[in-house]
């Protein structure tokens, strides 16, 4: 059996951090719920946050965004690197992707027009 390519590689990084996102969602959202009530009960917001657990729903949502900009931009790249060798010119690939002739240059390392 031949190994997947890097697109296929970076891909399946990508489908592991979305289902890593998932739990965290939860977690965020079970908070969410917990810090609704304990406000419906007459929490001050002082109250809330003092005792709020770790880590804080803005680490988790933070986490999440970023892991999903880091496997999502690998997973970009390995694409645009695939393009390339499957013979698109950097515009070709541009278009394709939806994203700017200098994006695409920036993705695969260049600064020149190829």
């Amino acid at each position: 059996m031949t190994e997947p390519d890097p697109a296929i590689k970076a891909l399946r990084a990508l489908l592991k951090v979305l289902d890593a996102n998932v739990e965290r969602a939860d977690y965020v959202r079970t908070r969410a719920k917990q810090i609704e009530s304990l406000r419906a009960q007459g929490y001050t917001w002082e109250q809330v946050l003092s005792t709020e657990e770790r880590p804080l729903i803005v680490d988790v949502l933070g986490q999440s965004m970023a892991l999903l900009n880091e496997v999502g931009g690998r997973f970009r790249r390995e694409e645009a690197r695939c393009l390339v060798g499957e013979g698109l010119k950097q515009q070709e690939i541009a278009d394709l992707i939806g994203v700017s002739l200098d994006h695409v240059q920036a993705m695969l390392g260049e600064s020149t027009t190829t």
